[in-house]
């Protein structure tokens, strides 16, 4: 998927990711690569502004991991009540704009 695309999906990516359990960038980022078998992959410069904005709107918390045997401390995140809400609004929007796009897209193109 091109990028400018994935940057419209990147909240519902990041929360639904979140939905599954608490993470940290390093994972998230991950995880994305692991579920899409490499076709996604989110950078660092997306990730951590994406992150820090959707924990601004309350969408997610971020709080410090106390595992002092892993080396450095990390920045876990975990989505909220808001962004569960958040996310169910994104997936009805997106629900509907693929109803209104299929109208243009189950058209058979000629070869």
């Amino acid at each position: 998927m091109r990028n400018e695309r994935l940057r419209g999906y990147l909240d519902v990516i990041l929360l639904s990711i979140l939905l599954e359990g608490d993470s940290y960038g390093y994972d998230i980022a991950q995880q994305v690569s692991d579920q899409t078998h490499g076709a996604l992959a989110i950078k660092e410069g997306s990730l951590y502004p994406a992150l820090k904005r959707l924990e601004a709107n309350r969408f997610i918390e971020g709080y410090w991991g106390t595992d002092k045997d892993s080396g450095p401390r990390r920045r876990y995140y975990r989505i909220t009540d808001r962004g569960k809400s958040h996310l169910r609004k994104l997936q009805e929007e997106w629900n509907a704009e693929q109803r209104l796009l299929s109208v243009f897209f189950d058209k058979v193109v000629p070869e």
